[in-house]
């Protein structure tokens, strides 16, 4: 096989696995769930399966009437978030993350975990034999007052409630120096019975306001129709996440969330989460069942257990977790049941995953995060120098059979076999090896892949400027390296270097083939438009690098032959 084809072929690969991300979350392969009986329609539906039957009934027990009080909210705030709740159940209103912005500006909105779309439909509320705790039928009381937390310090709220003769009691447990929440519930029945009980989490887009693409601009001028406006990105997108006997999973296909997504059984954690930022609800134990929906654009997931024994002698006891907070290497390892799972880079974590520490180790000392891409970029392309040198000689030595290949091909072009065959002996003679090029090159894309992943899920590079001004002006232009390049800038330049980097590559003999390698950097350009520009540097820098190194081995060839012709 000749050394373009096998570029070619590689080249295909990448432009695939750069839309993997998008084409993998409308596969959706998720069992549909059971038909659940219907309920408040605001309200999230617990389908967790029945395990155990009931107890027989014992004689009511004794115990202090339960007065409850009016409903009020209640604020926790810690450096690291602001929380409201509502003391009608427990429910989480509204959850503001300090040190983070929902768009560039310093002056824009902290982000909201829970919006007031998300709120009305009960995030941490608690669902007890399918009915909604937080229901106008059910009475509560707040035991305690709001909290104001430093850095390290701890405090409690409790909620106290009674509904179909169970006593709940919900004690939460908050913390100044992490994003977790954990909650001790008891059951405590009148007399003996067997429960289900489900913890639920709502939220609508957790992307944050990603700018337009190009695309949406361009469609608004030539088509008209309504301005544009900040959204969710192609490539960060809100969706269901949940790790299923230890595998991490996740779906954003709004066609399965629409219908319900069920796991019954095996779950550690389910939550909504964005490539930054995350909410979840984990338990103990490997029993827990799940279910995940998407209702009039708010994402529901609820996590539950069924089959629980309690009585007015043993009332129940359950713990559960909750962690609402970005998607940082840092803050989810505080976070109990495997969380840090949800920070998942696919197959190639074992590369993501030092890269991610190297650029931040990088940022460390130089401050910039586009700096730091740029160092990291130049240590990879050192590392796989003597690859890329192999590769180059080899595509050298090729270009040099050039003339000889394309008069065997005219020699034999009616004689596919004979042609093979004498080309397979040019190259046995000159000792060249066809996929010298190649092979080199397809050890590097992996490295590739983790790269791509761990820049496109590193809330490090989220809002983290690089060149904040167009130069000579006053216009934002690198200034979120999670962002667009909003006027393509880069993604030309990087076009450019590509289409350099072709013409100094020997052309193929086939017609055809040339045109469709020249071709590649004009579909890498316009896939690349979209992509962060965090991403956008990486390869620009990549390709600059990869220009020199060849310019200098074709130079340091060529000196060699006319050093040979003169001797």
């Amino acid at each position: 096989m000749e050394t373009k084809r096998l570029i070619l072929a590689m080249a295909l690969c990448v432009v695939i696995f750069t839309g993997w991300n998008f084409i993998s979350r409308k596969m959706g392969w998720m069992p549909e769930p059971a038909p659940v009986p219907a309920q408040n329609a605001t309200a999230p539906k617990a389908d967790i399966p029945e395990q155990v039957g009931s107890v027989d009934a014992a004689p009511q027990g004794k115990r202090p009437a339960f007065a409850p009080s009016a409903g009020r909210t209640v604020t926790v705030d810690t450096p690291l978030y602001t929380a409201v709740f509502h003391s009608q159940g427990g429910v989480l209103r509204e959850f503001h993350l300090k040190k983070y912005h929902e768009a560039l500006s310093p002056e824009s909105p902290q982000m909201n975990l829970v919006s007031s779309k998300a709120a009305d439909l009960a995030p941490m509320g608690l669902v007890l034999d399918g009915r909604q705790t937080w229901a106008a039928d059910a009475g509560w009381r707040l035991e305690g007052s709001d909290l104001h937390l430093g850095s390290g310090d701890t405090g409690t709220l409790r909620f106290v409630g009674e509904q179909d003769g169970v006593r709940i009691t919900r004690v939460l447990t908050f913390s100044g120096s992490n994003y977790v929440v954990n909650e001790h519930l008891a059951l405590d029945p009148q007399s003996p019975k067997t429960l289900k009980a489900a913890f639920t989490f709502a939220s609508t887009s957790l992307a944050g306001a990603v700018q337009p693409s190009i695309w949406a601009h361009l469609k608004h001028l030539v088509f008209g129709g309504e301005e544009p406006k900040p959204g969710e990105g192609q490539y960060n997108i809100t969706r269901a996440a949940w790790l299923e006997n230890g595998s991490f999973e996740e779906n954003s296909s709004a066609s399965d969330l629409g219908k319900g997504v069920v796991v019954a059984g095996g779950v550690s954690w389910m939550g909504v989460m964005s490539n930054y930022f995350m909410g979840a609800v984990g338990m103990p134990g490997d029993g827990a069942s799940a279910t995940a929906r998407l209702v009039d654009g708010v994402h529901q997931v609820v996590l539950g257990r069924s089959g629980i024994q309690a009585s007015p002698a043993a009332p129940a006891q359950l713990e559960c977790s909750y962690y609402f907070g970005p998607k940082s290497t840092d803050a989810l390892a505080q976070a109990p049941y495997h969380m840090e799972k949800g920070l998942n880079y696919g197959w190639f974590t074992v590369i993501a995953k030092p890269l991610v520490w190297l650029l931040r180790f990088l940022h460390s000392y130089v401050g910039n995060y586009g700096v730091a891409i740029i160092l990291m970029t130049m240590m990879i392309k050192a590392v796989f120098w003597p690859l890329s040198q192999k590769s180059y000689k080899s595509m050298e030595q090729m270009r040099r059979l050039q003339p000889m290949m394309q008069a065997i091909r005219e020699k034999h072009a009616g004689d596919r076999e004979a042609l093979n065959r004498e080309i397979m002996q040019l190259y046995k003679t000159y000792k060249v090896n066809p996929a010298g090029g190649c092979l080199p090159i397809l050890v590097q894309i992996p490295v590739f892949i983790g790269l791509y992943q761990s820049l496109l899920n590193s809330i490090e590079l989220r809002h983290a400027a690089f060149i904040t001004y167009l130069p000579f002006t006053d216009k934002l232009w690198l200034a979120d390296l999670s962002a667009q390049d909003p006027y393509c800038i880069t993604p030309l330049i990087m076009g450019a270097t590509m289409l350099l980097q072709q013409k100094m590559t020997p052309t193929p003999g086939d017609p055809t083939q040339a045109k469709v390698m020249m071709m590649m950097p004009f579909i890498f350009t316009v896939l690349f438009i979209n992509f962060p520009c965090g991403l956008v540097a990486y390869w620009l820098v990549n390709n600059v690098i990869s220009i020199a190194q060849q310019w200098f081995l074709m130079r340091r060839t060529r000196q060699a032959l006319a050093a040979g012709a003169g001797s």
